[in-house]
């Protein structure tokens, strides 16, 4: 049992560290790029009704619905919002989401839970984009690294479940796993996609977080979750960036979560069974009527003089499957009416560094599913 001298030597090696962090971060930022962050806070993080701060140090705030940052965006001013798609596909409403916040952060009436944006977020993201943060199958995306299964046919979304896990990364590295939904050119390509990520940095833990991203041009902008106007949120409960504090363990138990986008009029994202959001259609050209593309899987990002991150668990599929690899079970698309399953001729597995990640489908519990198992150590060097 730790000593009252032990834990309060601890806690001020913390905050040294945090201090230490917090100079090197203003050594690396101009005073102009300080500014700048300054400015696009204040912008993006609309006053607060209700604020709570969480166990991880996030400030999540009450956000009156129709003040939210979503309608800064132009095509936006007069949007009004859809709390709910008029069709919600059955299969996303049986069973429950766990519970990943205390009972007593709930926002008013009228207000929803949004996640405050830090100068530590747009550090993160402006750090992705320099690493090529891009489509799987974009040929800029020569120096990302997926392990990823594809189908090509015309879609309005899909839903999957994901094992989370939480692979270690450096502070200017990411490891994710997401579900994308795509249409269009390459160089405007029109991409939704959702799941969990394990991002850069500066000065806390790196935590399992809901991570999402949206594009209209191919990933030269964009933004992750609420980073931009575009994102509209509707649950009082769930916020995009929220830490997933429930991870499977290696040869252990597995924690999944559901991840469901689709299109009802609008793009929705669905957290379980909650709807969490969408993202208007308005935003989009080549996705204004569905899609032409789905893809599953992870995706490592580093930079190329460091070897690369684990993916998933941190191990190849060959090293074993059940609860052991990172795995999407029950992968379906919708076509607006029902959920199907993708037959295996219609999938194409990828992996862009076999000898550093692996993807492979299998048969899943039913015969007319492949469920797809993915991911290793990584320690890839010249990606």
């Amino acid at each position: 049992m730790a000593t009252a001298a032990t834990r309060s030597m601890k806690s001020v090696l913390l905050l040294l560290s945090v201090q230490i962090m917090f100079g090197l971060l203003h050594a690396v930022i101009s005073e102009e790029e300080n500014l700048e962050m300054e400015r696009q806070l204040t912008v993006i993080n609309k006053p607060p009704i209700k604020s709570f701060k969480t166990d991880y140090g996030d400030i999540l705030d009450c956000i009156d619905i129709y003040k939210q940052h979503a309608f800064d965006h132009p095509l936006l001013k007069n949007h009004k919002v859809q709390t709910r798609p008029k069709h919600v596909p059955k299969s996303t409403t049986e069973g429950e989401s766990p519970r990943l916040l205390p009972d007593n952060i709930k926002c008013p009436p009228g207000s929803v839970l949004i996640k405050r944006t830090t100068k530590e977020d747009l550090i993160m993201a402006k750090k992705m984009k320099a690493l090529g943060l891009n489509y799987p199958t974009n040929p800029a995306a020569a120096d990302a690294l997926f392990a990823t299964v594809r189908y090509s046919k015309h879609n309005l979304g899909a839903t999957t479940t994901m094992n989370t896990w939480g692979p270690s990364t450096s502070h200017d590295q990411a490891s994710f796993a997401n579900l994308w939904i795509a249409n269009g050119p390459t160089d405007v390509l029109n991409v939704v996609q959702a799941g969990w990520g394990v991002v850069p940095q500066l000065y806390s833990n790196n935590y399992t977080r809901l991570m999402t991203y949206w594009t209209v041009d191919g990933y030269k902008s964009g933004c992750f979750n609420y980073m931009c106007p575009g994102f509209v949120q509707v649950h009082p409960e769930i916020t995009l960036g929220i830490v997933l504090n429930q991870l499977s363990v290696y040869n252990g138990t597995q924690r999944d979560i559901q991840i469901t986008l689709f299109k009802d009029g609008e793009w929705w994202l669905m957290f379980f069974n909650k709807v969490v959001g969408y993202w208007p259609k308005k935003l989009f050209f080549y996705m204004y009527a569905g899609a032409n593309d789905v893809i599953w899987g992870g995706q490592v990002m580093s930079p190329s003089d460091e070897p690369s991150p684990a993916m998933g668990s941190g191990h190849f599929p060959r090293d074993g499957l059940q609860n052991k690899s990172a795995y999407f079970k029950d992968t379906q698309i919708w076509d607006g009416v029902n959920f199907t399953y993708p037959t295996p001729d219609q999938l194409v597995v990828c992996s862009t560094r076999p000898d550093c990640y692996e993807a492979k489908i299998t048969p899943g519990v039913a015969p007319s599913h492949m469920d797809l198992f993915y991911g290793g150590p990584g320690r890839c060097n010249n990606i």
